[in-house]
């Protein structure tokens, strides 16, 4: 078997070759074309016949001037009745070049005289010549009254003429000559019946014929190359500049605009598609502006659910560590109370050796450092019931300040305060929110270099559910590992604290419906930002 591979024909459209599309330059160009050239042979055919009217009216006219003049010529050679003069004289104005054939034809259809001599004393042909025996019977007695005729017609070899046909009348010096025979009541004497050749006619109007059509092909080429010319430059360059700006728009740029450089539709079309573009950019920006909304919200509501599912994991372990303490509390403050109790009393027996005094005094100092363990882990896992109240925020956290500031060791720092003023009050148990704030600036004074700051700043939340309370120290900081445990009992940094203060706090402001959370960097400092609850008028009744 062979191992090439087999190549099969593909079915998608876009590989098969094109067809041709013809441009709209081209359109347009054989429409107009064509009917310009359904005008032109419109034009042509009326033109021709009119042509022909006026000529075939002219020649009538010289052949009713030329009858003219052979009667006239002719008066005196019939009055004297010289046939020999009359035929001489008619056969020499025969033979100009436009004149086929002159005949003298009496009343009675006979031939008296043609320059065809084979004609000469002939009968005419009543059938063939049936318009001559017309204008015979159609002569009245009144000059006036009757009319001449001509026709034309073809002879036997297809040359096309015109025959004139004029009556001759009986006048009053024929009638009375001696010479003549006619008598006085015949009216008519004859006609005259002339042939004039039309082949100048027909080469006149093939000639115009001819003029004709290569004007209208000049035209026709001359108005191909101004449309060409006109739709190109009215027509085309703004529809390629049109699709120019839907390529863009296609391509995701909704900057680019079309240039109207005219009044007309496709200048309103481009003012159209402007707006269009305008509009679709406003679109297009504002589903950014929701993209990037949603995206910031996601976020924030996922970083919200982590930190309630944190705040969750973190009340159920202080829960169960509550229990835990509790009951190792109660079972290790019944004897530290003994120890205590006699360790005082030894301590304060005249009889003990003064060199054990210091020992006793450091046992007394550890025990009682051990009951205060006992004492805030028996207040971590009681987790007393708030008496809340309606609290101006910025009124305690002053008499916070001013309870510090009491201690020498704090005076070395700057407090610096930013409350608004126009905040709501707080629904909380006030005693127990100043135990939080004080271990959070005690915290903070701990972590402040020399000449440090704190700086405290409260202000309302967005949705005007909570007082926010940030306090802000530019000391040491925390590390990142270390801020998932900081709320974590016996969690701490430093080497004389026992990692129940912020562990009270949090579960404080918890059981007082609020929230804590904490943002640090080392070598900045931190910000612990306690959120409480705003006091509504439904708390305050119930109060």
């Amino acid at each position: 078997m062979s191992d090439h591979p087999v190549h099969t024909a593909s079915n998608h459209p876009e590989e098969h070759t094109p067809r041709f599309r013809p441009s709209l330059i081209t359109k347009l160009t054989l429409a107009i074309s064509l009917i310009l050239i359904g005008f032109m042979g419109i034009l042509d055919y009326i033109n021709l016949r009119n042509f022909r009217n006026v000529m075939i009216e002219y020649a009538t006219t010289n052949a009713d001037q030329v009858a003219e003049i052979i009667k006239q010529s002719t008066y005196d050679a019939m009055l004297k009745n010289d046939k020999d003069s009359l035929y001489r004289m008619v056969g020499r104005i025969a033979q100009s070049n436009s004149i086929e054939r002159i005949r003298l034809i009496d009343r009675d259809g006979n031939v008296a005289f043609s320059n065809i001599k084979e004609e000469r004393g002939s009968v005419i042909n009543k059938t063939a010549e049936a318009n001559v025996m017309d204008l015979i019977s159609a002569i009245r007695p009144d000059p006036s009254q009757s009319r001449d005729l001509s026709r034309v017609y073809r002879t036997s070899s297809g040359q096309e003429l015109l025959g004139f046909t004029k009556a001759i009348y009986n006048q009053p010096g024929c009638s009375t000559a001696t010479c003549h025979f006619h008598r006085t009541d015949d009216v008519v004497l004859g006609v005259l019946d002339i042939s004039v050749s039309l082949e100048s006619l027909r080469k006149k109007s093939s000639e115009y014929r001819l003029q004709f059509i290569v004007l209208t092909c000049l035209l026709l080429l001359l108005i191909g190359v101004l449309i060409t010319f006109l739709v190109r430059r009215l027509v085309n360059r703004p529809v390629q500049r049109l699709m120019k700006h839907i390529a863009l728009v296609a391509s995701g740029d909704l900057n680019a605009r079309v240039s109207a450089t005219s009044r007309d539709e496709l200048g309103e079309l481009s003012a159209a598609f402007n707006r269009m573009t305008g509009s679709l950019q406003r679109a297009s920006e504002e589903i950014n502006q929701w993209t990037i909304s949603l995206e910031h919200k996601v976020e924030e509501r996922s970083q919200e659910i982590q930190r309630m599912e944190a705040q969750l994991q973190r009340s159920e372990k202080l829960a169960s560590l509550g229990k835990l303490v509790a009951g190792i509390a109660h079972e290790i403050n019944n004897p530290l109370t003994g120890v205590l109790l006699y360790s005082s009393m030894v301590s304060q027996d005249k009889h003990l050796d003064p060199l054990l005094k210091p020992d006793m005094d450091r046992v007394i100092a550890e025990t009682r450092r051990c009951a205060a363990i006992v004492k805030q882990l028996l207040e971590f896992s009681r987790e007393a019931v708030p008496h809340r109240a309606a609290v101006s925020i910025n009124s305690l956290l002053d008499g916070v300040i001013a309870l510090l500031h009491h201690q020498p060791d704090f005076r070395a720092f700057t407090i610096h305060r930013f409350y608004d003023e126009k905040l709501p009050d707080v629904f909380v148990d006030p005693n127990q929110l100043q135990q939080v704030f004080v271990n959070l600036l005690l915290n903070a004074f701990h972590a402040l270099p020399e000449g440090g700051a704190i700086v405290i700043s409260t202000y309302l939340s967005r949705d005007g559910n909570f007082v926010c309370i940030e306090i802000e120290d530019n000391g040491c900081g925390i590390e990142e590992e270390h801020l998932g445990r900081i709320f974590d009992p016996f969690f701490t940094t430093r080497t004389d604290g026992t990692g129940l203060g912020l562990s009270i706090s949090y579960g404080i402001v918890e059981n007082n419906g609020g929230k804590i959370e904490v943002k640090s960097r080392v070598g900045v400092g931190s910000t612990f930002t306690v959120m409480l609850p705003v006091v509504r008028e439904t708390q305050v009744k119930q109060a």
